[in-house]
């Protein structure tokens, strides 16, 4: 017997050498595993200008902007209308999810609003293009924004292509990396990414309560965004730099130690 899909063997119960066909699994297993990976990477064309996989998969999500580093403080604002966030280049983008840490006590939970805007060249309270409130506990976590960045020209889209990801109204302290953690504006140059193009360009605030709008040479809140083309979703991306692997638990108030952004969570809730 074999299975229904990829034919790997079934041995009956009480089959004598059960080794041999079980040998011939993990031969089948290791070479579809092997071809999958080539796939994601390479693509293969289908012929009608889509990107395929050998599962079929039109494309893949990619990690970008840094990780979270546990080192660096946290952030709050005093401006009951939020606007700090991070200035970026695209067109045509889905951004997935990303990653935050609240400064939380254990067991403790808080609403997080997010916002996609345009830039405007740097206007006051610009355009919302797309928002989404999260209840978020202590400790680092991935946030599902399924957000669209606009295509060129096509309706919201900025005029020069540039977006602010940013908090909303909220006093939570976030996670960020500061000048005196040795961030400096050319750091932004090393987050510049194709396949997808994006290109991180500068920390922000556009708070018209705080009176003094501008750049901030510090990375805010948002971390290894998974990110891809907007027309093509992919429900299991593949992330290529999975260090350790953790059970994350239903009780927020258990905790654990020297976590990164890029480990991979496995939500057992």
């Amino acid at each position: 017997m074999t299975t229904e899909n990829r034919d790997y063997n079934l041995p009956d119960a009480g089959e004598e050498n059960w080794h041999e066909p079980l040998n011939e699994n993990f031969e089948l297993i290791d070479q579809d595993v092997h071809e999958a990976l080539e796939s994601l990477d390479n693509g293969d064309g289908n012929g009608d200008g889509e990107t395929t996989d050998a599962a079929g998969i039109e494309s893949r999500r990619t990690n970008v902007g840094p990780m979270l580093d546990p080192s660096t403080g946290f952030h709050d604002t005093a401006y009951t209308d939020g606007g700090y966030g991070i200035v970026f280049e695209a067109e045509d983008l889905h951004i997935e999810s990303v990653v935050v840490e609240p400064d939380l006590p254990n067991g403790e939970t808080a609403e997080l609003d997010i916002e996609l805007r345009r830039f405007e060249d740097g206007a006051t309270d610009p355009g919302i293009i797309e928002s989404a409130t999260f209840t978020v506990e202590a400790g680092p976590q991935r946030l599902t924004l399924d957000f669209n960045v606009p295509a060129a020209g096509s309706n919201n889209a900025d005029a020069n292509g540039e977006y602010v990801l940013q908090r909303g109204a909220s006093e939570l302290p976030l996670r960020r990396i500061h000048e005196d953690d040795g961030w400096t504006a050319d750091h932004f140059d090393d987050h510049t990414y194709t396949d997808p193009d994006i290109d991180f360009i500068t920390g922000w605030l556009n708070s018209a309560e705080s009176g003094k709008d501008g750049e901030r040479d510090r990375w805010l809140f948002f971390y290894d965004w998974l990110v891809g083309p907007a027309e093509d979703r992919v429900v299991s991306p593949r992330s290529t730099d999975v260090h350790r692997i953790f059970m994350r638990p239903n009780d927020p108030a258990e905790e654990f130690d020297d976590i990164t952004a890029r480990d991979l969570w496995i939500d057992t809730s």
